[in-house]
């Protein structure tokens, strides 16, 4: 079915996307190395006198070089798609300190080789998720090798999982059943995303250790009772099960074993009735809440039940890069319209509104309640999973914009950017303001005539030009198709369909979302419109006299209020889900982490 293009095919163009990503990119350009490398160089006996990281960086912090991991995946990412040299010999040097801060045995970590010795002793006690950090620190180095062909950096990677994999093969079943069980609220043994990575590894070596070591993270807890039709994801933590899904996901490309895409279409189900309106999920879970700020922000709750889910810690941004990720295989496997809709939601008002559009940097959460305001990393002492999760979501924003199937392209969003079909030698202009405006122009540059079909998402488009002539409108399973031979210089210009509607918390009576079209709006300030009903909705929101999507509304007191996209949202205070009852409705108190621990005690 669909795939995406590569990273170095698509190049954003706007100021919104392309800014943000740009932040990121500076950021990491003047990163100091040798503050990054501190704790692996510590580790490894090598002296170091550079100034150490804070927050999650910090040198007794369980986590300490996870960030790192992702900080090379995303310098692999940029330097790829930007054949960026700085940033190329920046991923050389990470790799380069790497191997000189590799044990004999394999071991690679910014944190002693102990912590697993406490894990496997106490299962899921005392310790803070060390494979969590060492799947981060194996895919920069696999990235690292896909995506720039560094010296070295696979058999980094591979020695490490051989090494993981010789410490398993010495375990009893239910050990490893109680060091990879993650049933407990806040569990410190979350191990991530790691088998993904070591099915890649598979991939790249066919060494069956790799493959069988993979499997070992394939939870039957999760996977099984998922492909029973069991809905378990009430009380789990979010982010440590997306990524066990996407190992599945995985798998099931591997072998294509049925068990495995069973339940991943299962509990892609299971997660629908657990997803905000800005195409997100992670609140509070419903199991013993003794107010950590996991427990209120990170887990799912039960199925349809987000009425008290407005915590203020809701919607964790790692948790929107790895929905992206699942949808994006699940568009592989099929091309259902819906799976791109929730995609393009997750883009402006998950993942986008993830960054600040001052630094680059990452929120945490993304409440989206009452009276709210954004928290952003800071620049050297946070440090934070999103933190780092952030900067690599940043360096491949642009892809799921385009995706291609033999002689066909598919436009997913209307997002300012240019296409380099490269089997095809062809080249796509996007040039649109949306949504600010509700059109978007696509240019065609061809050295020649050349037959394709171009396929658009048929609730998002009015009309379709060529060349300034209008075309019927070929409609294909919620799909607008147009097939012909394009020239050089081709104009398609579309009209887009953007319309206002409410979208309900799930399991609330009264509390809504405006949308517009696929972007998630916010009322800003500090007095939240109550009373809005649907006829109200359309009766009383205008368009105010600004080059940007602003709308205002009066209240019943005569008062009128802003409504702004969500992404766009910076240092104001803002409510997202509006009180239609006229009840009060406030969020439930919220202590942001600080550090590590903070985020698994009560605060």
């Amino acid at each position: 079915m669909f795939v995406n293009f590569q990273l170095d095919e698509v190049k954003l163009t706007d100021k919104t996307f392309a800014h943000r990503r740009d932040l990121v990119k500076k950021y990491m350009v003047e990163f100091d190395l040798n503050r990054l490398m501190h704790t692996f160089k510590i580790n490894a006996g090598i002296p170091s006198e550079a100034e150490p990281l804070g927050g999650w960086e910090d040198t007794e912090c369980g986590l300490r070089g996870h960030f790192v991991g992702h900080f090379l995946s995303a310098c692999a990412k940029i330097a790829f798609a930007d054949k960026d040299e700085l940033l190329r010999n920046k991923a050389n040097m990470i790799v380069d300190i790497m191997g000189k801060c590799a044990k004999p045995n394999g071991y690679l970590s910014a944190f002693e080789e102990e912590k697993l010795d406490i894990l496997e002793f106490e299962e899921n006690r005392n310790v803070w998720a060390p494979y969590y950090t060492l799947h981060k620190i194996m895919q920069g180095l696999v990235d690292c090798h896909l995506y720039l062909g560094i010296s070295g950096s696979l058999s980094l990677a591979v020695n490490l999982a051989r090494y993981i994999h010789n410490r398993f093969e010495k375990l009893s079943f239910w050990k490893i059943d109680g060091i990879l069980r993650c049933t407990k609220v806040n569990p410190v043994n979350e191990f991530g995303g790691i088998g993904d990575t070591l099915y890649t590894l598979y991939d790249l070596t066919g060494d069956a250790k790799l493959f069988e070591l993979a499997n070992t993270f394939d939870r039957d807890y999760w996977i099984g009772s998922l492909e029973a039709g069991k809905d378990v994801l009430e009380d789990l933590h979010a982010n440590t099960h997306l990524p066990m899904m996407i190992a599945a996901m995985h798998r099931y490309n591997i072998t294509g074993e049925e068990k495995y895409k069973t339940a991943t279409l299962n509990f892609y189900r299971y997660l629908q009735g657990r997803t905000f309106a800005n195409g997100n999920s992670s609140s509070k879970a419903t199991a013993s809440i003794k107010g950590g700020v996991s427990e209120k922000s990170e887990h799912w709750g039960g199925y349809g039940k987000l009425g008290d889910a407005l915590t203020g810690g809701e919607s964790e941004s790692c948790c929107a890069h790895n929905t992206e990720r699942i949808l994006e295989k699940l568009v592989g496997w099929s091309g259902t319209v819906e799976y791109l809709d929730h995609m393009e939601s997750l883009k402006y008002n998950a993942i986008l509104n993830s960054a600040s559009d001052k630094t680059g940097l990452s929120q945490y959460h993304q409440p989206m309640g009452s009276c709210a305001v954004k928290k952003f990393s800071g620049l050297y002492d946070s440090f934070w999973c999103c933190t780092a999760s952030g900067v690599e979501a940043m360096s491949e924003l642009q892809k799921n914009i385009w995706f291609k199937k033999e002689d066909t392209i598919l436009l997913n969003a209307f997002i300012p950017s240019t296409l380099d079909w490269k089997e095809r030698n062809i080249k796509i202009a996007q040039r649109t303001d949306f949504p600010d405006r509700l059109t978007s122009t696509l240019v065609i540059e061809s050295a020649e005539p050349a037959e394709f079909k171009l396929m658009l998402k048929e609730r998002a488009v009015k009309s379709i030009k060529i060349n300034s002539v209008s075309i019927d409108l070929k409609k294909e399973h919620g799909y607008v198709a147009v097939q012909r031979v394009f020239r050089h210089n081709d104009k398609i210009e579309i009209a887009i369909d953007a319309s206002l509607h409410l979208v309900p918390l799930q399991g609330s009576e009264g509390l809504s979302a405006v949308m517009y079209g696929s972007v998630l709006l916010a009322q800003v300030g500090g007095n939240p419109l109550k009373g809005i009903t649907v006829q109200k909705l359309h009766d009383k929101f205008v368009k105010l006299e600004s080059d940007r999507l602003e709308l205002a509304v009066d209240d019943e007191q005569g008062n009128q209020t802003k409504f702004i996209p969500l992404y766009r949202v910076e240092e104001e205070e803002y409510t997202v889900y509006l009180n239609l009852t006229g009840n009060h409705v406030s969020n439930n108190g919220f202590s942001y982490a600080k550090d590590g621990r903070s985020a698994y005690t009560a605060g």
